[in-house]
């Protein structure tokens, strides 16, 4: 008689169990998904890049087409000035002056990319 009990105690347990996952069943099935993006990352929008990341890539452009055209002018000099000392030390100094003046506007150009703040609140 004591294996006969042990069922009849579960039974109450498992009506329960079967009553709150019923609840639960319905209440997700009553759910939808939203049409705005809940934590402001849309992940329909296939390869764009963000305007922050797009503004970068410019800078970058921008460098790297300086600096080939600043290489290009520089061999140039060096070779006209054939064997004299002191104009390839003047090309030389010239070409590192341009350089960091070119590095110096990369990062000019990527801190106008982040415009974090710049908005006009009321």
């Amino acid at each position: 008689m004591n294996q006969t009990n042990a069922p009849r105690r579960l039974r109450p347990q498992h009506l329960a169990l079967a009553a709150v996952l019923g609840i639960a069943l319905v209440g997700l099935a009553q759910c939808r998904s939203v049409s705005d993006s809940v934590t402001g990352i849309d992940l329909r929008t296939p390869g764009t890049l963000s305007v922050r990341s797009s503004c970068q890539h410019r800078c970058n452009s921008r460098f790297k087409a300086a600096v080939v055209a600043e290489e290009l002018r520089y061999r140039n000099e060096k070779r006209e000035c054939g064997h004299n000392y002191a104009c390839k030390k003047e090309v030389d100094r010239e070409h590192a002056a341009i350089l960091r003046d070119l590095i110096l506007q990369k990062r000019m150009c990527k801190r106008s990319c982040y415009n974090e703040g710049a908005g006009s609140g009321a």
